[in-house]
Parts: C-alpha cells; sequence; structure tokens
C-alpha cells in the first residue's frame, strides 16, 4: 500500500507542476501585455506616443482631380507629414472633407469635441494631444484659420493643415 501512496503523490505532483508552469507562463504574458500597454501597444496595434508625434502634420489637398496625387508620408526638415488629397465639392466645410476622408481613407481618423463655440478637433490618426499643453491648429492655404474647421468653406485648390501646436498664455 505505500507503494500506491508514492504513485498518487507522484501524479499529483507531475500535475501540479504542469499547473504551476501554466500558471507561470500566463502571468509572463499578461505582465507583457501590461508593458505593451505602457508602451502604447493595444492588441497588436501600435498607438502613437507623444513623443514621437510632436512634429507631425496633417496636409489635405482639395483638388478637382486627386488621381495623379500621391499620399504618403513624408519627412520634411524633420517633421514627418502625412499627406492626403480629397476631390473638390462645392459648398463643402473643412469639416465635411475630414468626414468624406475618413469613409475614403482607412488610414485616416479624427475625433472632436462640439460646443457653443464650434467643433474642436480633438484627436487625428488617433493621435491626442495633451490639451493641457497642445492642440491641433487648423491652417488654410498656410494661415492660420480665422473660423472653425466646420465654419471654413473649402475652395478649389485649397491646402489645408493640421499642426500641433503648443498652448501660450
Amino acid at each position: 500500500m505505500g507503494s500506491l501512496i508514492r504513485k498518487v503523490n507522484l501524479r499529483q505532483l507531475v500535475w501540479g507542476a504542469v499547473a504551476g508552469a501554466i500558471t507561470v507562463a500566463l502571468m509572463a504574458v499578461s505582465y507583457k501585455v501590461g508593458l505593451d500597454q505602457d508602451k502604447g501597444e493595444v492588441a497588436g496595434e501600435k498607438s502613437i506616443i507623444a513623443e514621437e508625434f510632436d512634429e507631425r502634420e496633417v496636409y489635405i489637398a482639395v483638388r478637382s482631380d486627386c488621381s495623379d496625387y500621391k499620399e504618403e508620408v513624408i519627412l520634411e526638415d524633420g517633421r514627418n507629414v502625412k499627406k492626403y488629397c480629397v476631390s473638390y465639392q462645392e459648398g463643402e466645410s473643412a469639416f465635411d472633407i475630414m468626414n468624406r476622408l475618413v469613409d475614403e481613407n482607412s488610414d485616416f481618423t479624427f475625433g472632436y469635441d462640439e460646443s457653443d463655440y464650434g467643433v474642436f478637433i480633438t484627436s487625428i490618426n488617433n493621435y491626442h494631444p495633451d490639451i493641457q499643453s497642445k492642440f491641433w491648429s487648423f491652417l488654410v492655404n498656410a494661415e492660420m484659420s480665422m473660423v472653425g474647421v466646420k465654419d471654413y468653406t473649402v475652395n478649389e485648390g485649397d491646402e489645408i493643415l493640421f499642426k500641433i501646436e503648443e498652448v501660450t498664455f
């Protein structure tokens, strides 16, 4: 009977070791996922960390024909510039253009808040600047727009630029 007890205890020991190994493996995976989320990675997709994005700009060309326009990400003077083209449609606002670009281009996204003061762009291409210190500025033809994206009616040939600016008081 003594040998039977040893076999049961040995079997329990083996299963205990297997269960322990599985537990340790799951803990290691959980730890790795937690580290990746701290680095801005979620579900295998990398989001953009603020320090990498501070010099990024988003450029939207409004043209009658975008067939020969090359949408790309380029480096200009150390800045990362993402370029898009949207076909001109009379009467559209810059906000309408952005919504159409979301529908037409799978890598363009934006978020916004709307208030009595108009539409405030909160994110572009999954980057949300710290609103305490930075914001997405809205420029048309290299000039800061005097109206918001929902109030600006685009013209054919407009060059719309969104870039991160520092909040100054």
